[in-house]
């Protein structure tokens, strides 16, 4: 048995196009005897070919390295096997729906006319990931690379993800403002408005030339928006280049101009449109800005995790060392924060029913109480329950 559910130590393609009558390797088609060439050439061709000799159709099978699945037929290396398959048999333009991982048996003796002429061509062992690569190689398609490390170690990986959070941050900053400045009034009575550009400034006579041109063409974005306008790629772009210009002319301090490459001008103007049409206002960034993957993200919850995992190493290790006491002094700081919150609320809840009660000659509701000091219902009972015991509510 060599495949079931469970397990596979073959992989089967059937070709599906027809040849002629004979049964003889000649008799394939020429596209098919072709394609088997290529692979033969790269040491990885079929172990077994089995030709129809009416048809001119054929099988082939590769004897691979055993891959086994769970209970549900499923593994990684189930999935690998299928997904050879499927390159093998596109390259040979097989049937998809026909063979199912089952073959005709290349030892059949019978006598049917129909029958296929099975011819041993080696009996290597190939290895599937290999076998997928010279496939690639064979059908002119791209490799898969292995993701490259682009930090040498968590730490420089902790601060590439802390810089890029500050970097979003600002330009977060920066599309809030956006809609402030977007009033017509708000530039009239804007003193850093020089020729329809709001300047920015990072000292004296020295403009923040990206960030102004930058600015001025998102804004640009959001009113072509508002009119009902095209976003084009040149408007955008003229809008940067025309507020570069201005903040260059008016504070670049002596600097040269540094205006980005057209490809890159381009690339934002993009940008700068996606976000507009898309509304994703919390995502405004640079256009180098790139984001974690899924391996970073899980370095950086590991290493969170072991940060912890050492901080109660320390407590346990030291229970009265001056980290011990640290951590004490900032619980205590905020218990007793808590505890004076807790009872300026209930001086709140104590004197609000008193006044009630003097003005209107009743006492409002719980509900009513945490409406109007902004906490929960519950919070307002426990209050309650407890300036009656201790006797500070004197009316009920």
């Amino acid at each position: 048995m060599l495949t079931n559910k469970q397990y596979a130590a073959v992989l089967v393609v059937d070709i599906d196009q027809p040849g002629e009558r004979g049964g003889h390797p000649v008799n394939l088609a020429e596209t098919t005897r072709a394609q088997l060439a290529g692979l033969v050439s790269r040491n990885v061709g079929p172990a077994w070919v089995g030709i129809n000799r009416v048809s001119g159709k054929a099988q082939c099978l590769w004897l691979i390295d055993p891959v086994y699945a769970d209970e549900g037929g499923e593994s990684a290396n189930m999935s690998l096997l299928a997904a050879t398959t499927r390159k093998l048999g596109e390259y040979l333009d097989h049937d998809p729906n026909f063979s199912h991982r089952f073959s005709r048996s290349p030892f059949y003796t019978g006598h049917s006319p129909d029958r296929y002429i099975w011819y041993r061509q080696h009996h290597r062992i190939d290895r599937l990931g290999d076998l997928m690569k010279e496939v690639r190689t064979v059908a002119g398609d791209a490799q898969r690379e292995p993701a490259r490390q682009e930090y040498a170690s968590g730490r420089e990986l902790i601060e590439a993800v802390k810089a890029r959070r500050e970097e979003a941050q600002a330009f977060r900053a920066i599309a809030r403002e956006i809609e402030t400045e977007m009033g017509e009034d708000a530039d009239r009575l804007n003193p850093d408005l020089i020729d329809g550009v709001n300047v920015r400034w990072v000292g004296d006579g020295r403009a923040a030339r990206d960030e102004t041109a930058f600015r001025h063409a998102l804004k640009t974005a959001h009113r072509l928006r508002a009119a009902g306008q095209r976003m084009t790629d040149a408007a955008i772009i003229d809008a940067y280049e025309h507020a570069y210009a201005v903040a260059h002319r008016e504070g670049g301090a002596g600097r040269e101009p540094e205006l980005p490459p057209m490809r890159d001008r381009q690339s934002m103007a993009r940008r700068v449109r996606g976000y507009v049409s898309q509304g994703k206002t919390a995502s405004y960034g640079s256009p180098t800005a790139k984001y974690a993957t899924t391996s970073q993200r899980k370095a950086l919850a590991t290493m969170g995790r072991r940060g912890g995992q050492k901080s109660a190493q320390r407590w346990e290790r030291d229970p009265e060392g001056e980290y011990a006491e640290r951590r004490r002094e900032a619980l205590r700081q905020t218990h007793r924060r808590k505890r004076v919150m807790g009872q300026t609320t209930r001086a709140k809840i104590q004197a609000l029913v008193g006044q009630a009660y003097v003005e209107t000659g009743c006492t409002p509701s719980a509900r009513e109480i945490a409406q109007e000091i902004g906490v929960t219902k519950r919070t307002v009972n426990l209050h309650l329950k407890a300036l009656r015991e201790a006797g500070a509510l004197a009316v009920e």
